[in-house]
């Protein structure tokens, strides 16, 4: 089965170049959410197709493609991925997350909190990568480089969370949405995050 990826182009701050240059491969399909495809626009991106209420963009103006996605029990990020996930779509990244509002910061953890399907989902910053990792995932490797600062989240509660590889690890603990994953450091190898709840590993 092919990988399908998909980049979610938010409605957030623009991202610089280097970032779009490091996200942007021929591989991934690219999605405006909302106003985010007019971003993506200023920064010389075409997107296939503008997905969301359309409550941030003037769609009549608009001359690509277009999904209206009405449900307002969830933000438009959410529907998008739901969306994105229906289509078939394995792996969805989103840029243009950071910037805006507390509410939109803590709407967009929600999201990553109550999407269901074990979609992998990565959120591209600035100067840092949150990975999620859903209970159905074997086990996540991820290369840290020694001494390079990690944090791990638990957005559900864990019964059961190991992690190895690390300089402080974890063995079969519970862990609920706490300060105590933050800031661990990497020892030069990958670190193996397995939990049987929703965590986000952010490097």
């Amino acid at each position: 089965m092919r990988n399908m990826i998909a980049i979610l182009w938010c409605n957030g701050k623009t991202p610089s170049h280097d970032l779009i240059k490091r996200v942007l491969t021929e591989d991934k399909e690219i999605f405006g959410v909302d106003g985010g495809a007019e971003i993506a626009l200023s920064s010389g991106i075409n997107v296939q197709k503008v997905l969301g209420d359309f409550d941030s963009i003037k769609i009549d103006e608009w001359k690509g493609e277009s999904e209206y996605l009405p449900d307002q029990d969830i933000s438009d990020f959410g529907k998008t991925i739901k969306y994105l996930v229906r289509k078939g779509y394995t792996q969805i990244e989103a840029l243009g997350i950071d910037g805006g509002s507390p509410e939109h910061f803590l709407g967009v953890w929600a999201v990553l909190a109550e999407i269901e399907d074990s979609v992998n989902i990565i959120l591209h910053h600035e100067k840092r990568t949150t990975y999620r990792i859903h209970p159905d995932y074997d086990d996540t490797q991820i290369f840290v480089e020694n001494g390079k600062e990690f944090s791990i989240f638990a957005l559900t509660h864990c019964n059961d969370i190991t992690l190895t590889g690390a300089k402080w690890n974890m063995k079969n603990e519970k862990l609920s949405l706490s300060s105590r994953g933050l800031h661990n450091r990497g020892t030069g190898k990958n670190i193996s995050i397995k939990a049987d709840g929703i965590v986000v590993l952010i490097i």
